[in-house]
């Protein structure tokens, strides 16, 4: 487990060659944390289904899906949706998530950084947008930090296994 970011990190755009790997590493990051939506047994994607959907990524100049990789491992992904109705089509939505012992180490900042970047290259996308649990402090320190602002709040939306509900918050910036 890393400490600090010793060891090489690069973002690139996933590959159908990924497939397999993304799709272990999903089925992995869906364990562990509450602020994700998804659970593990609402993950169905097979190794087939994700190859086409990165096939689908690749060939849609309007998403992406990012890697960051470390000796030849998955250990943060972003992914983006762009709706194609005229009225919408300048808005981006995009999830990110970072392996467990590589949070905080600037994983997730480098993915967003490399985001942001494609957006603003991009001729026709101008505003991103995300949505994040309340109480998920790393991420709404990060999303702020790199200009994000709330513009919203789903009041009480998520409702986690324990009983707990918490607000989503609604986060956009214009690059």
């Amino acid at each position: 487990m890393p400490h600090a970011l010793k060891t090489p990190l690069s973002i690139r755009s996933a590959k159908p060659s990924d497939a397999k790997a993304l799709n272990l590493y999903q089925r992995k990051i869906f364990r562990p944390k509450n602020h994700l939506i998804t659970k593990p047994n609402e993950f169905r994607m097979g190794t087939l289904k994700q190859w086409r959907w990165i096939h689908q990524k690749r060939s849609n100049p309007y998403e992406t899906c990012l890697l960051a990789i470390s000796n030849h491992e998955i250990v943060g992904a972003l992914d983006n949706w762009t709706d194609r109705r005229r009225r919408v089509t300048h808005n981006t939505c995009f999830t990110m998530s970072v392996k467990e012992g590589w949070r905080g180490l600037g994983v997730g900042k480098r993915l967003l950084t490399h985001f942001i970047d494609w957006v603003s290259s991009h001729p026709t996308l101008e505003r991103i947008e995300l949505h994040v649990h309340s109480d998920n402090d790393g991420a709404l320190v990060l999303y702020k930090n790199c200009g994000f602002e709330v513009e919203g709040t789903r009041r009480q939306a998520i409702r986690y296994e324990d009983g707990r509900i918490v607000d989503d918050y609604i986060m956009a910036l214009w690059p």
